[in-house]
């Protein structure tokens, strides 16, 4: 299904709903009068409903809505706002006309500043919840904050890699939140300039996607099948040369950013010794290198081929450096090495018991964990305490403005027995 946002569309839904306020059963398409209490995990907000509760879409705490109910659960319901009764003082016109349909972005109506002030409140309550935890950096949990990353400015603009879903050979679209139906756009104000009229240019090519890449030396190219073309990537001094289509972060200001968080947490010295897993193309590995110099060693554990591929081939100036091709559950058992520092930064599901309790044995002066969902990062934590590591400092980077999405690094020390 292929729908085109237009401006009458949620004005329509509401003309067509209203009348289900006034009925006590509850079905899909139905419209519910909510207050909304707090923010949720993955871009809703928490209401509830004759004591049930309910994940909205498009609002903000505080706020009275009107919210059409678009899933129906044993145990809670969602529901996407179509009227907003009482706003937010942080609620703002999104800057998208496409906001509240496309799935791209979850807090396009919320102030920038606060959409930090939503994602702090995500890790203090997951960090709470699931890893007991009642301080972090030393100071009340409820004081945590996210930072902005170095250089932005309006959250806008900022995404490099961009995936379209291709509207036969006519236009590109988004997909909507939670679906598998696609909303045709011809802008996109999260992504890099220039990122619509590429993906317009190759609907020519074959799949049922297109997507795109934007280097930080500025190349700007279509990815193709294989993963290609080649792009350059610049972090401080050194250069990757990667495939388009391999892992790289998102946010054109993230790389240098948290290659700075993650070589002062890990406090490298000549001769030291770095386990990076979950390496990709080596960006940690390669950064941290020159800190432990020629008389250290460091080793990066990736399962991808062709991101191992890269980081040979960027990085062969380093004979400190070993790459390694492996799955990091499987290799981990068998490493019989210790490291002074273990550098981590495992998919969005989290590294699991298994990998933290092996981490925990391996490394000596430091655990760097570098997280892209609280929620994981938290249950690791408890994981980590377990094995008698504590969480010494954690930094929290909104490096995916708009969506609900936010970077942490955390440090673990060992418990001194």
């Amino acid at each position: 299904m292929v729908q085109k946002w237009q401006p009458h569309m949620k004005a329509a839904r509401i003309r067509l709903t209203t009348e289900s306020l006034l009925d006590d059963q509850i079905h899909e398409g139905a419209v519910i009068e909510l207050r909304i209490e707090r923010v949720a995990n993955g871009g809703f907000c928490i209401a509830r409903h004759n004591g049930q509760a309910v994940f909205v879409r498009h609002s903000l705490p505080g706020e009275l809505v009107r919210a059409e109910v678009t899933e129906i659960n044993k145990r809670f319901l969602r529901a996407d706002v179509v009227e907003v009764l009482e706003p937010s003082a942080a609620r703002v016109t999104p800057k998208c006309s496409y906001a509240g349909v496309c799935g791209g972005c979850d807090w396009q109506h919320s102030s920038l500043e606060y959409q930090r002030e939503l994602k702090a409140q995500v890790v203090i309550e997951q960090m709470g919840h699931l890893a007991g935890l009642t301080e972090l950096n030393g100071k009340p949990i409820e004081e945590f904050l996210v930072d902005a990353l170095p250089g932005e400015t309006d959250g806008l603009g900022w995404r490099t890699r961009n995936r379209f879903s291709k509207i036969g050979d006519i236009g590109i679209g988004m997909k909507m939140a939670r679906s598998h139906s696609v909303v045709e756009i011809d802008h996109c104000e999260i992504a890099v300039p220039g990122s619509i009229d590429l993906a317009l240019s190759a609907l020519h090519l074959s799949g049922d996607e297109v997507s795109t890449a934007m280097s930080s030396t500025d190349q700007h190219v279509v990815v193709d099948k294989r993963g290609g073309p080649w792009l350059e990537e610049q972090v401080f001094n050194r250069r990757w040369r990667i495939h388009a289509g391999s892992f790289w972060q998102v946010h054109k200001n993230a790389p240098e950013a948290f290659v700075n968080t993650v070589r002062e947490f890990a406090s490298l010295q000549p001769g030291d010794s770095l386990l990076d897993l979950y390496a990709g193309s080596g960006l940690f590995a390669a950064s941290l290198a020159s800190d432990v110099g020629e008389s250290g060693t460091v080793v990066a554990v990736e399962s991808g081929v062709d991101a191992v591929r890269d980081a040979r081939r960027s990085c062969s100036d380093l004979p400190q450096l070993e790459l390694v091709t492996a799955d990091v559950s499987r290799w981990i058992t068998k490493c019989d090495e210790l490291f002074t520092v273990v550098v981590l930064d495992p998919p969005r599901a989290g590294a699991g018991l298994n990998v933290i309790n092996e981490i925990s044995q391996l490394a000596q002066k430091a655990i760097i964990y570098v997280a892209c969902d609280p929620s994981a990062l938290a249950r690791d934590t408890q994981y980590l305490a377990d094995a008698g590591w504590a969480l010494q400092k954690i930094v929290a980077y909104d490096a995916f403005p708009m969506t609900s999405h936010v970077e942490c690094i955390a440090r673990f020390l060992p418990v001194q027995q």
